[in-house]
C-alpha cells in the first residue's frame, strides 16, 4: 500500500511515472489504475499505457508523464535522474533523490490507506 500511496502522491504533485515490467498486460493495468485512483481529477499529461521502442525518447520529455514500457528497455532508462521508476515485476518504487514527494494530510492520508486496504482485502463474501 506505500508504494500505491507514494505513485498517488507523485502522480498528483505532477512528477514523471515510469513503470517497469515484463508483462505488457500488468503494465496497461497498472497505469489504469493509477488514473482510476486520481478520479474525480483528470490528468492532463502524457500518458502512455505501452511505450513502443522507437518512442523512447519521449521519456526525456521536460514534462510529467505517467509511461510503462517493457523491461526489456531497463538499460534504455538508466539516465533518467528525474523519473520515478515502479517496478511491477519486483515490486519495487525507486525515487531518484532530487525528487520529493509530498504527502497527503493526515485525515486524508488515513482515509486514503484504509480504502486501499479494504480493494486490497476485498472478500466477494461481504458483498
Amino acid at each position: 500500500i506505500s508504494n500505491v500511496l507514494e505513485l498517488f502522491c507523485a502522480a498528483l504533485t505532477e512528477h514523471k511515472i515510469l513503470f517497469l515490467s515484463s508483462s505488457y498486460q500488468r503494465l496497461t493495468e497498472a497505469c489504469r489504475a493509477l488514473l482510476a485512483l486520481m478520479f474525480p481529477l483528470k490528468y492532463s499529461f502524457t500518458y502512455i499505457p505501452i511505450l513502443p521502442a522507437q518512442l523512447l525518447e519521449v521519456l526525456s520529455s521536460p514534462t510529467p508523464f505517467i509511461i510503462g514500457i517493457h523491461s526489456s528497455f531497463r538499460a534504455e532508462m538508466q539516465d533518467l535522474l528525474d523519473v520515478i521508476v515502479a517496478d511491477l515485476d519486483g515490486g519495487t518504487v525507486v525515487i531518484p533523490e532530487c525528487i520529493h514527494i509530498s504527502v497527503l494530510p493526515e485525515p486524508h492520508l488515513l482515509q486514503t490507506q484504509t480504502a486501499l486496504s479494504m480493494v486490497r482485502y476485498f472478500e466477494l463474501s461481504d458483498c
